[in-house]
């Protein structure tokens, strides 16, 4: 909490500065030519939307405190634009982007603001144009293309969504984590709870509402534009600002499932056979923290509380087999650190979307002991709410994902890799690493065709596929040496996994936008001829590059 309230501070006294600077001299920021153009963009938003742009230092225009702090990422939170807008309507939109189009400013869109590295939502020197107010949803009462359907805005976060959504007695298929906002998981796929039986989100979307690089608003169908509309379907940030989804809806029921951890009892032997650096020198505080954690874990073991990573990875395969004949089966599997203890624990999320007790397909982690299991009827809100509470937001992050066949001696050889280059920066204030596997099977890749498909390059052929994920969590300054370390340990994760993989006969290419660290060619994944029709239908529909590099170089770039 100390770190995050030093970020909010820092932020408001440059910001204070900065606008003090604009509002007395009038001077152009930094003296470069884009500080210039954007000094400029934020005066003329100021002129025409001056409610709901934030830029000059007036005691009715101060930046609301969480525009900053509901950043999930500490490195997104860090970055100071020029100016906020804060959007109420989709012609508020429309004429920020010809204002922003006229002067040359880069700026970004910011839906939830969980994506982890710094400028993907946030524009350094900008405009950054935050949707929290297209935070509506209206169930549409003649459907759309005779399909039920709901009118979710792109600022809504998914908590919010599925509470309004509950009313009615409706679901839709959408994001796990509550926290995480609309917009930016269903531009580049977006797995739900209830995907094995109804598809991805792109999957799930009938028409979009959207801001195109012109300021035309705009309706984009498979009827209206199937070339744009197959491209939002899995394309980020590139074609335009959506500001409203219209999705699928389905009948909600209650569900099954939870969180359930496991000790493990072969975690020093396995580190033991690792190629370990010497360990960072350790507090007297942290010394007896990581003896206390051990004896919790060695005592637990000697009870019978503790399982092996291998039976805990025999029971994920065993599973992923079982769920290619249950629509209703969803499973995460995940490894994680404990720093305060000093100790691995492994995890298995299951969910079945029948409010079925203790399904078959689960059997196999059922088996296996535990010593925490969540596992219970309820409705799919309080799912959503217990996936948010264990993956708290306020850290600096590091994340990337690649894609492989199923295989245990691939995966052993993945969570080696892991835990290797983890231990070397297990010294980092909070650090807190995990590494995750969730399956692609054949009836999510069976609805990637409707309507015209999506560009994600994924074929039932291909199925089942693994992502295998990571993230990590930790404490620092900007910049800083806890930067360079974590930045270098997840380039070296990445780089030998794919190694690993390409070796063993067992990588596929395609990369999921979503988990994917900002150094990774997302769309080399979707494979040369998707990439070559997104990089067409940019030029057509977008031929000055405004969600281009030029202008909105963050995020993924065709």
């Amino acid at each position: 909490m100390r770190l995050l309230s030093f970020t909010r501070l820092t932020f408001h006294l440059a910001f204070a500065l900065r606008c003090t600077a604009q509002a007395g001299e009038q001077v152009v920021l930094h003296g470069s030519e884009s500080d210039s153009a954007c000094h400029n963009a934020c005066k003329a938003l100021k002129s025409s939307l001056p409610q709901q742009t934030y830029h000059s230092l007036t005691p009715d225009s101060v930046p609301a405190p969480d525009l900053v702090s509901s950043f999930f990422a500490i490195q997104q939170q860090e970055v100071i634009p020029a100016c906020w807008l804060t959007p109420t309507s989709a012609q508020d939109v429309s004429i920020a982007i010809n204002i922003i189009r006229e002067y040359g400013c880069h700026f970004a869109v910011k839906s939830g603001g969980h994506a982890p590295s710094a400028r993907m939502s946030s524009a350094e020197g900008g405009v950054t144009i935050d949707m929290r107010l297209f935070d509506s949803v209206e169930i549409l009462e003649g459907g759309v293309g005779g399909r039920e359907g709901a009118r979710i805005g792109t600022g809504g976060r998914w908590g919010e969504v599925y509470k309004k959504l509950e009313l009615f007695g409706k679901t839709v298929v959408g994001g796990r984590d509550r926290r995480v906002g609309v917009g930016g998981l269903m531009l580049g796929g977006g797995i739900s709870f209830i995907s094995r039986r109804n598809g991805w989100a792109i999957d799930n979307i009938l028409n979009y509402e959207v801001i195109l690089a012109n300021g035309t608003i705009a309706q984009i169908s498979q009827s209206t534009a199937p070339d744009l509309y197959w491209a939002f379907r899995g394309g980020g940030n590139n074609f335009g600002i959506v500001t409203n989804f219209d999705l699928a809806t389905y009948p909600l029921t209650q569900a099954w499932g939870g969180y359930n951890f496991f000790l493990l009892s072969d975690m020093s032997s396995r580190l033991s056979t690792l190629n370990l650096p010497p360990p960072a020198p350790f507090t007297l505080t942290t010394k007896l923290l990581s003896l206390l954690g051990n004896l919790i874990n060695d005592i637990a073991c000697k009870l019978g509380y503790c399982t092996t990573i291998s039976d805990w990875l025999n029971a994920y395969l065993s599973t992923l087999e079982k769920e290619q004949y249950d629509l209703d089966a969803q499973l995460i599997g995940a490894l994680a650190y404990v720093p305060k203890l000093d100790i691995w624990t492994a995890l298995a999320n299951n969910i079945h979307t029948k409010p079925t007790i203790n399904p078959p397909v689960f059997s196999a982690f059922r088996k296996l002991p535990h010593v925490y299991s969540s596992n219970r009827l309820a409705n799919f809100s309080t799912f959503h709410k217990e996936l948010n509470d264990w993956n708290e937001g306020g850290f600096r992050q590091i994340w990337g994902a690649l894609t492989i066949k199923p295989s245990f001696p691939l995966m052993q050889e993945l969570l080696s890799i892991f835990l290797e280059e983890s231990n070397s920066i297990k010294h980092i204030k909070d650090i807190i690493p995990s590494t995750v596997f969730q399956a692609i099977t054949t009836d999510e890749i069976s609805h990637m065709s409707s309507n015209g498909g999506n560009c994600l390059g994924l074929l039932p052929s291909d199925a089942p596929l693994i992502i295998s994920s990571f993230t990590i969590g930790y404490s620092g300054t900007p910049g800083g040496r806890e930067d360079e370390a974590v930045s270098a340990v997840g380039r070296r994760v990445r780089e030998r996994w794919e190694k690993m993989a390409k070796e063993m006969g067992l990588w596929h290419p395609y990369v999921y936008i979503n988990y994917a660290d900002v150094e990774q060619d997302v769309f080399a994944g979707y494979g040369e001829e998707n990439r070559e029709r997104l990089r067409q239908i940019q030029r057509k529909w977008d031929p000055e590059g405004v969600f281009g590099e030029r202008l909105q170089p963050g995020g993924f770039k065709v």
